[in-house]
């Protein structure tokens, strides 16, 4: 049970902004950031009945404002392990970032460590692992065992799509396609005649939060990476920019 939170009145210009006029998502938020069930870093086992009862609402209730807060991008839920992932709560609770030797690190490890491996769970270990210095906790090897496995994945995709898109060049430069026939980029920034693709949507918003911080997008933009990122529109070079981008302002 916890023993203390933290909910700032901003929250009425940020997050709660998006849920106006629905009191039933509007519960379901504030019983997701103080409820007993919770913790701080706001990765835990919610089932949809406890919910229920704690706000006095019928499940059909609870159900339907859960939905509203996911689709506000506040919260990801999954029904099969009924772990919930309330998104800013460990940056709330907790902190933006930890130094190593932060005594909270370990008590982040040891949250996390009580919670079964799943899509939720691996996808917060791969938001936080470099901000909290996860990677090095003994406690969290097996997260570390499945965080090498999906980079792997992804770079076996990755040389895929180069070796696809070689194939293309060749067989451009056989049939003599002209430069205006090719694909032509969305956004201005990115470079003329990039000989590059657009990433493959993913199959949900966490696989995609994923691949971005996998790919060392800076945490600032991950909310505007992965609107493109969902929509097939996001470039390796729009990656790149960002990252520099961070690099000349530090």
């Amino acid at each position: 049970m916890r023993s203390y939170a933290t909910i700032p009145p901003s929250i009425w210009q940020t997050e709660l902004k998006k849920l106006r006029g629905d009191v039933d998502a509007i519960a379901v938020h504030y019983h997701l950031t103080t409820s007993t069930h919770s913790n701080m870093i706001g990765v835990y086992p919610l089932p949809l009945v406890f919910l229920a009862y704690d706000m006095g609402s019928p499940l059909e209730g609870a159900s339907k404002g859960l939905r509203k807060v996911i689709e506000a991008g506040i919260c990801t839920y999954d029904e099969e392990s009924e772990i919930v992932w309330v998104h800013d709560m460990a940056k709330s609770q907790v902190a933006p970032r930890l130094s190593p030797k932060d005594n909270r690190v370990v008590a982040v490890a040891k949250q996390l460590s009580m919670l079964p491996i799943c899509s939720i769970t691996l996808a917060f270990y791969i938001h936080y692992r470099e901000l909290f210095h996860l990677w090095d906790q003994p406690l969290l090897d097996e997260y570390e065992r499945g965080f090498e496995g999906a980079s792997k994945a992804l770079r076996s995709k990755e040389q895929e799509k180069e070796q696809e898109q070689g194939q293309k060049k060749d067989l451009d430069s056989r049939t003599g396609l002209s430069g205006s026939e090719a694909k032509k980029d969305t956004y201005t920034h990115v470079r003329e005649n990039e000989p590059e693709d657009p990433f493959d949507p993913p199959g949900s918003v966490e696989e995609g939060k994923s691949f971005l911080l996998s790919k060392g997008l800076p945490p600032r933009y991950i909310d505007q990476a992965l609107q493109r990122l969902m929509r097939g529109v996001l470039y390796p070079c729009d990656i790149e920019a960002w990252i520099e981008e961070v690099r000349g302002a530090a």
